[in-house]
């Protein structure tokens, strides 16, 4: 689990980052998020979110699992929340394309459109650790074989 204060079927969402966030900005949006947590509601009821980094390209938020689903303004002020910070850092948190890979210790962050070449040239191969983005739940895993992800079946059968 990403978060262990949070039910496992929590709600997460993971924001990738090309550039390293340094320790400073990682304070600063930790303040910020702070801040914005104390007043984050959904359905009337006060959110139990967390912020999390990773490798310092992940920026992980997660909220505590709601039976019904989060109610839309509660997501959507979420996005809102990562979406200033992402001006306010210059951070790109919001780019989809954004496709990243494990190698060694760091998260390698590449294009999607760049993902063909890296098929051919032999960089992402089945068993490449790919940072799985699309997770939704906290107990979901993170680092997948790409022979797993999403897009293993576009390039390999």
């Amino acid at each position: 689990m990403i978060f262990d204060n949070l039910h496992p079927q929590a709600k997460i969402w993971l924001y990738l980052s090309p550039t390293k966030i340094d320790n400073d900005i990682q304070n600063n949006i930790s303040s910020l998020f702070k801040d914005f947590v104390d007043n984050w509601k959904s359905h009337g009821l006060s959110v139990n979110g967390q912020l999390s980094f990773i490798k310092d390209n992940l920026l992980i938020v997660g909220a505590d699992y709601f039976p019904n689903g989060m109610c839309g303004r509660a997501v959507d002020a979420q996005v809102r929340f990562v979406n200033n910070i992402n001006e306010q850092f210059n951070l790109d948190l919001l780019n989809r394309t954004n496709i990243a890979f494990l190698k060694e210790d760091s998260i390698i962050v590449h294009n999607y459109s760049n993902l063909d070449a890296l098929v051919m040239n032999g960089s992402v191969n089945e068993n490449t650790i790919y940072c799985n983005t699309l997770s939704d739940k906290n107990s979901d895993e993170i680092y997948l074989p790409f022979g797993e992800s999403p897009f293993a079946s576009s390039f390999f059968s």
